[in-house]
């Protein structure tokens, strides 16, 4: 009898914890978000291993520039060349930095 109550009294408590749905279709909704971030997150993978393709592509023209640049003897818009070499080359090393910096930053987020 004592048993009966007990379990009778359990199944009330789980009846009472029982919780509604929000949304009728909120499963659906939940996968459907889960889905579209996977989606993202292998497009965001995706898209940083091209970012390190052209940021190289980017530096191999940068350093053959700089040697052409070095390499001409003459003014450029009135510029001297060994003044133009500093310029460029001190832009060069400012960009690749910069850009060493937020490729580095953007494939900590893959890990």
């Amino acid at each position: 009898m004592n048993s009966d109550k007990n379990d009778n009294f359990i199944q009330e408590l789980m009846a009472k914890s029982e919780r509604k749905m929000p949304f009728d279709d909120f499963e659906d909704r939940l996968m459907q978000q889960i889905h579209k971030e996977a989606k993202t997150s292998r497009s965001f993978i995706k898209d940083v291993k091209l970012s390190w393709f052209f940021f190289t592509i980017g530096t191999v023209f940068g350093l053959v520039l700089n040697i052409i640049v070095a390499e001409m003897n003459k003014t450029i818009f009135g510029i001297p060349s060994q003044r133009l070499v500093l310029i460029v080359q001190v832009l060069f090393v400012m960009i690749l930095l910069f850009q060493i910096d937020r490729l580095v930053g953007l494939t900590k987020k893959l890990r």
